[in-house]
């Protein structure tokens, strides 16, 4: 596995602390930043922008050549600095990034990184024209370290692009405020290096908590310290995903969530409900892991371990030792994970799974169920 990074800066007692963390939220000791607390100035006059409910567009290729200047100049006024002061245990100053994605009738919402906000009593966000305000968070899903904030003012909007078309080699920008506020409002670029990580046992924070990310976009883009909750966009200045972590064991590793997974939680965010998370069952083996350990494997997909009592997977009669090979219509090869599939629906989604047993094609329709709050326990 590798060691995540935080990318948020600690400064004071807490820096020792963390080993494992998310990509970007930088802290300060506790009794201030150099940003003022949240007085309000006059709103800018930005019109209202519904949230994004159509399906976005295509994220853009470098077919006409990559201008990062361009992409930053749509992208950055929607990015703004976060900066979470934390009660009881938390304690000191958080700061990590967070960009606006819908606005309307004098209230925005940002996205951000749940770890960049997780147990702070007082949230505020100072975008780059100046403006800063006392926020609140909206909701929040540890699961998918995703969190929605509330502004209560029309802030400049990003709109998104389609994740689940990006190409291996496609340029992207990352934004955010490495550094805290030395380093607010920084473009980084690099192209997606890989589609369809999983990422394991990762914490963020002064937290104890850990996070597993079930399919994220890995780029060589620079995520530095202040990225955390800062959007990674397209040529065209479109979302594409949200930074999150960092390889401390390696250069130019960089991971975010992506687009298509942020737009479904953060609209059960919004509407104040609780998000689904499709739930199977199953404890599972890649193919090369299986290989690797001396087991003769037919076919490609995950193999499946063991079918946990009670699960939509053990009604559906899914087995230990079935490779599973396809969800619908996507095969679960080259990197395409069977979380990234399943993070594309909800729980109460209908699905087909087609697998090998001992040879033979079998197939399975499985109503998913949600994913308890501990997770996969019993794996």
């Amino acid at each position: 596995m590798p060691d995540l990074s935080p990318r948020h800066l600690m400064v004071g007692p807490l820096a020792a602390a963390l080993v494992l963390g998310l990509a970007a939220c930088s802290t300060a000791s506790q009794g201030g930043t150099s940003r003022s607390s949240g007085a309000t100035s006059a709103p800018s006059g930005t019109p209202a922008t519904q949230p994004q409910t159509s399906n976005p567009p295509p994220a853009t290729t470098s077919g006409g050549g990559f201008d990062a200047s361009h992409a930053a100049q749509v992208l950055g006024p929607s990015v703004g600095l976060i900066i979470a002061t934390g009660g009881g245990s938390r304690g000191g100053t958080a700061e990590g990034s967070g960009f606006a994605f819908s606005a309307q009738s004098g209230t925005s919402y940002m996205l951000t990184n749940n770890h960049v906000i997780s147990g702070a009593n007082r949230v505020q966000v100072v975008m780059p024209d100046g403006r800063h305000f006392v926020g609140s968070v909206q909701g929040a899903d540890q699961l998918n370290d995703v969190a929605v904030l509330k502004v209560n003012d029309n802030l400049p909007v990003a709109q998104f692009a389609d994740s689940t078309r990006l190409q291996v080699g496609q340029p992207v920008v990352a934004i955010g405020s490495p550094l805290g506020s030395q380093g607010f409002g920084s473009v980084t670029s690099g192209v997606i290096s890989a589609l369809h990580r999983t990422l394991t046992g990762v914490g963020g924070g002064p937290s104890t908590s850990s996070e597993n990310l079930a399919d994220v976009l890995q780029t060589d883009a620079p995520i530095n310290q202040g990225n955390s909750g800062g959007p990674l966009g397209d040529s065209n200045g479109r979302v594409v995903g949200m930074n999150t972590a960092s390889s401390a064991n390696a250069t130019g590793i960089g991971f975010a969530i992506p687009s298509a997974i942020l737009q479904r939680v953060a609209q059960s965010l919004v509407q104040g409900k609780t998000p689904g998370h499709a739930y199977v069952g199953i404890c599972t083996q890649s193919v090369e892991d299986a290989l690797a350990s001396g087991q003769d494997v037919n076919g490609y997909g995950v193999v499946v371990q063991k079918t946990l009592s009670g699960t939509p997977a053990e009604k559906a009669g899914i087995q230990g030792g079935d490779v599973i090979e396809k969800v619908d219509a996507t095969d679960l090869n080259n990197g395409q994970t069977l979380g990234g599939v399943l993070q594309l629906h909800n729980p109460g989604d209908t699905i087909k799974m087609n697998a090998l047993r001992g040879g033979n094609s079998v197939s399975f329709s499985v109503t998913l169920g949600d994913k308890p709050a501990s997770g996969a326990s019993g794996c």
